[in-house]
């Protein structure tokens, strides 16, 4: 099977407790309107995680990522299907500064992401536990070896 790799990164700041969640613009051919994860398809030569820290960083501005293990992966069924790889991943950085296909971001705590993200995602987040995360029920992405991005 051919499927294209995309990584997405639920980034968690501890001091805030909070995810960040970023609007997609409302002329956008994929996704218009709606609220995601940061993240993008894979370029040639990189790793999932090269991927990640370079998505974020051109998406939100956040060069203080650490990349932990994979939340988890699904199958998005398309004319070629997309393999979804979701990491949870820390920031202490605050201040976002959006690319042009992005039109606003929130800090959301879980009433917030239930709210604003597709309930695709929030099956996603119900049934592999990233919710726990606020409530301190799992540990926070920095104890699963995660990087740093230089």
């Amino acid at each position: 099977m051919i499927a294209k790799i995309i990584v997405k990164c639920i980034i968690y700041n501890k001091r805030l407790n909070r995810f960040l969640l970023i609007k997609r613009c409302e002329n956008d051919d994929i996704g218009a309107d709606t609220w995601e994860n940061a993240g993008g398809n894979i370029e040639s030569g990189e790793t999932p995680k090269e991927a990640a820290k370079r998505e974020v960083r051109e998406e939100t501005g956040i060069t203080d990522i650490r990349i932990g293990n994979i939340a988890y992966a699904a199958i998005l069924h398309h004319e070629i299907p997309d393999l979804l790889i979701v990491y949870l991943c820390e920031t202490d950085e605050e201040d976002i500064r959006l690319s042009f296909e992005h039109s606003s971001f929130v800090w959301a705590d879980e009433q917030m992401c239930r709210s604003l993200l597709p309930a695709e995602i929030i099956g996603d987040f119900e049934k592999n536990n990233v919710f726990d995360i606020l409530s301190g029920g799992i540990s926070a992405p920095t104890a699963y070896q995660g990087d740093k991005y230089d």
